[in-house]
């Protein structure tokens, strides 16, 4: 399976059929001249990941930038080795989630590492999201994250729009799972969910179900996930 082109510059490189097993899908945004930014790492895979990202257009650019939208395993796990293969690399990640991203005492539960038989090694975080919505300026390239709490405390969706007015929303696991052993908050999902539909992106990209494109089937899948959740 190749990699996948969502607009000029922008590509899904990693999934569990792409990278590897366990996989989240994982999003490279081209940044600058000869940048690109990662949304989420993936488990264990990033010498596939890089291994696929010279089948695209982003071929032979650095990784500069890494953002994490929650501490889930299969988005965090190798967010570590990202951080080995390109020492410069800058990584981001929620304040509400970052306990457990950084490894701090009694809080792997909230990872689910336990859920794919493997333990987190604990990446740096560079850049504490704090701020809602936290604007990001990489390389001339605004990212917009947007604190959307409910999967986790701190999940977080980026918005992104390129110079003809698509607007791209990186809207992981929008699914859910909710588990009291991930300090889930349905209520807070809800929310959450509505202020997504409030954006009218164009194209969706989830972190398991797939890309949708259209503010309509956008809008769709999206009540979609609520309704199946009785909302």
């Amino acid at each position: 399976m190749n990699p996948k082109k969502i607009l000029n510059g922008l590509y899904l490189v990693g999934s569990d059929s792409l990278s590897g097993s366990g996989d989240c899908m994982i999003y490279a945004l081209g940044i600058g001249k000869n940048k690109l930014c990662l949304i989420d790492a993936g488990t264990q895979y990033a010498q596939q990941i890089l291994d696929n990202l010279t089948k695209t257009d982003l071929r032979g650019r650095e990784i500069s930038d890494l953002i994490l939208t929650h501490c889930h395993f299969d988005h965090i796990g190798a967010a570590h080795q990202f951080q080995q293969l390109f020492p410069r690399i800058k990584t981001y990640a929620h304040s509400w989630d970052l306990a457990a991203i950084t490894g701090q005492p009694n809080t792997q539960r909230l990872t689910a590492a336990d859920w794919y038989g493997q333990e987190l090694i604990p990446p740096k975080i560079d850049f504490v999201i704090k701020k809602d919505p936290e604007i990001l300026n990489l390389e001339g390239t605004k990212l917009i994250c947007y604190h959307t709490p409910g999967h986790t405390p701190g999940s977080i969706a980026v918005l992104y729009e390129n110079e003809e007015g698509i607007k791209v929303l990186f809207g992981q696991d929008v699914h859910g799972p909710f588990l009291e052993e991930f300090n889930s908050n349905i209520n807070d999902w809800v929310k959450s969910m509505k202020r997504l539909i409030s954006l009218e992106a164009d194209i969706l990209c989830e972190g398991h179900y797939g890309i949708f494109e259209g503010k309509e089937k956008v809008k769709r899948f999206i009540e979609g996930q609520l309704k199946a959740q009785g909302f």
